[in-house]
């Protein structure tokens, strides 16, 4: 259960999003430099980084949930449940890689949008590896954007991988973008956003549908940024709207909450991750000339304590 947004300002856009799961899972985060050997992909070929990239990653681990690279090219994945999403076989003439491992070769190796865009069709996702044997590929899609505000959702479809104008700029979980926006334009006018009763009849719940209509709503009818730090800031009011307290919403099959463990936002101008946790109110902030070694992967990780400060 993920919530993700972007929001314009007038020489870029951040991407935002909420991180949101139930399994006991620690997540911080990395920068991944040039030439680095993130994976194999499924013909057990090494994967090599061709741009800087930082992002947030589970245990401290290569796969990326979030991110952005030296170019501004930001992206995010969400569940996305489904039936025969990918193909069952890797195929020779193609790049064969694990939905885990997409996002991370994306940021690592395309500069805008457009470039991921007119790569896609060389893109091969399978569930298993050329000897056949299982790998980890969860059900997930993906939102992209860049600094010329261009924003895509990807989804898996039947072992194909298909792609979408996202002029709404959010993102959350099943169904597909098609349905999304169906049903959005069913419970708003979007010609007329401003005479809709939204203290009354907004979607409050927590599900995927609910989340894409109200993130959408609340990103629209937002005051327009005026700098980037505004629409940094403007992000995590709307995001803190989304997100899952601790205790309410229960997976029965791990016995645990599903809960928000961290809001994260990207700056495509200024190519900047910043991050809070759930129990630490102050947000952090990491930029690519904070990097002081540049040709080495490096792990930085979040004070989760709760942390205020003194007025002055």
């Amino acid at each position: 259960m993920c919530t993700g947004i972007k929001i314009n300002y007038e020489d870029g856009c951040v991407m935002g999003r909420t991180m949101d799961y139930e399994v006991p899972l620690n997540y911080n985060v990395i920068y991944l430099p040039k030439k680095y050997e993130f994976c194999n992909d499924l013909m057990g070929k090494p994967l090599y980084s061709k741009y800087k990239t930082l992002g947030i990653c589970f245990e401290n681990r290569d796969p990326l949930k979030d991110g952005i690279n030296e170019h501004g090219l930001m992206g995010i994945t969400n569940a996305f449940s489904g039936f025969n999403l990918y193909a069952n076989q890797s195929k020779s003439e193609k790049i064969n890689i694990s939905s885990l491992n997409y996002l991370t070769y994306a940021l690592t190796n395309y500069k805008s949008v457009k470039e991921l865009i007119e790569d896609l069709a060389n893109i091969h996702m399978s569930t298993k590896d050329h000897m056949g044997e299982n790998v980890i590929s969860p059900d997930f899609h993906f939102m992209f954007a860049d600094s010329t505000k261009r924003c895509i959702i990807i989804e898996p479809r039947k072992g194909e991988l298909i792609y979408y104008e996202n002029p709404y700029d959010v993102m959350t979980n099943s169904p597909g973008f098609e349905s999304h926006v169906r049903r959005l334009k069913q419970i708003l006018d979007l010609d007329n956003l401003a005479d809709f009763n939204s203290a009354k009849n907004l979607p409050g719940g927590y599900d995927p549908i609910s989340r894409f209509i109200k993130a959408f709503y609340l990103t629209k009818m937002n005051i327009k940024p005026n700098s980037s730090k505004e629409a940094l800031a403007y992000s995590y009011n709307i995001m803190a709207a989304m997100t899952m307290p601790n205790g309410f919403v229960r997976n029965e099959k791990y016995n645990y909450t599903t809960y928000t463990r961290y809001i994260c936002s990207y700056d495509s101008k200024h190519k900047l991750l910043t991050v809070k946790s759930n129990t630490n109110p102050t947000v952090y902030q990491l930029g690519f000339e904070d990097i002081e070694d540049k040709d080495k992967r490096q792990a930085f990780f979040l004070d989760t304590d709760f942390i205020v400060e003194k007025l002055k």
